[in-house]
């Protein structure tokens, strides 16, 4: 059989040993606590970026989309022919047998010099 110290001699209590172990037990929990909240808070961080890239790129690929809907619209006037009429009017080109009326702004007033009235 093994010896051992006693804690309690002669009606005192070592209280010491308590004291330190105590003191080690809270820091160990303290330590666990600020690690775990600085996991937590790193994930929340790390979630909100993500979001906003999430966000951002549906507004790319929104605006992406729009401009190939733009493109399938130029591509589908090409192959049906109405891109070359289309030009050919903006010459200046019409169609044989076509009135072609010329729609502009209002010649802008000339300046006349004023008639001097002749006084009494």
């Amino acid at each position: 059989m093994r010896h051992s110290k006693a804690i309690v001699a002669a009606g005192n209590v070592r209280t010491g040993a308590l004291g330190v172990r105590r003191t080690i037990v809270v820091a160990v929990i303290a330590v666990v606590a600020i690690w775990t909240t600085y996991t937590f808070a790193q994930e929340a961080y790390i979630g909100h970026k993500l979001s906003q890239q999430v966000a951002d790129l549906h507004r790319q690929n929104a605006r992406l989309a729009a401009e190939n809907k733009g493109y399938r619209k130029d591509v589908q006037s090409v192959t049906s022919g109405a891109a070359n009429e289309e030009q050919a009017r903006l010459s200046g080109y019409a169609r044989a047998n076509e009135r072609v009326y010329l729609v502009t702004a209002p010649p802008s007033p000339t300046p006349t010099t004023p008639v001097p009235t002749p006084g009494p």
